[in-house]
């Protein structure tokens, strides 16, 4: 995060907590088996239990860390990613890029994650990767109601416009989970959420099952 910091304002900040996060994810690729399914992303990837939401996946890995970004994501991407060996990855990022964090652009945010597939593709050319959308936010955690964030749900829905346009490659699936947390009228249902940012069990059922309908 960098809400808290004096110097170098252009620079994402690592805490303990994502560096306790780190450590855990680089202890599960120390023993997990090749061929599985890496699900790769922030806080709304972390705190999805995957063994509750994906029983039908045997061997999966929970590789979120709470609070990070697209460009920390790529830091990260040998330990988080390469080195399970997945025969599949599901990425999800964007909502902290927007937040109080580097605060990027929607192109930016996919130039970064196009950058990642493409360095996953190029060391797993077999495995499977699924770029997943942004979900949508409460208003409380907009920019109107939220100072020093660049979030709106106008934007995280550009965000995922962006990696369409910018990630040309057949390889690359793409998943849009945002409408399934809205209504008809495509407003987020508040009844999905835990705090207007993360969703709650209701909220992961309705996203982990479109999540199903590609990855099985």
């Amino acid at each position: 995060m960098r809400e808290n910091m004096t110097f170098l304002t252009n620079y994402y900040q690592i805490r303990e907590m994502t560096i306790d996060r780190m450590k855990e994810i680089v202890d599960q690729n120390k023993k997990a088996k090749e061929g599985g399914t890496v699900f790769f992303g922030d806080s709304i990837t972390q705190f999805m239990d995957i063994e509750k939401y994906f029983p039908e996946i045997k061997n999966k890995y929970n590789c979120g860390i709470g609070g990070i970004t697209s460009t920390m994501l790529l830091h990260f991407i040998d330990e988080g990613v390469l080195k399970f060996k997945p025969r599949q990855l599901v990425y999800m990022i964007g909502t902290n890029d927007l937040g109080k964090t580097v605060m990027q652009s929607p192109k930016d945010i996919a130039i970064n994650v196009k950058e990642l597939v493409e360095t996953v593709h190029y060391n797993l050319p077999e495995c499977e990767i699924y770029v997943v959308s942004p979900l949508p936010c409460l208003p409380m955690h907009d920019y109107k109601h939220t100072p020093g964030v660049l979030r709106s749900n106008d934007l995280l829905k550009m965000v995922y416009k962006e990696f369409k346009k910018t990630i040309p490659y057949e390889y690359v699936t793409f998943i849009n989970a945002y409408p399934t947390l809205c209504n008809k009228k495509g407003e987020p249902i508040e009844t999905y959420f835990e705090d207007g940012l993360h969703i709650n069990h209701e909220g992961y059922l309705r996203y982990t099952n479109c999540l199903k309908e590609y990855i099985l």
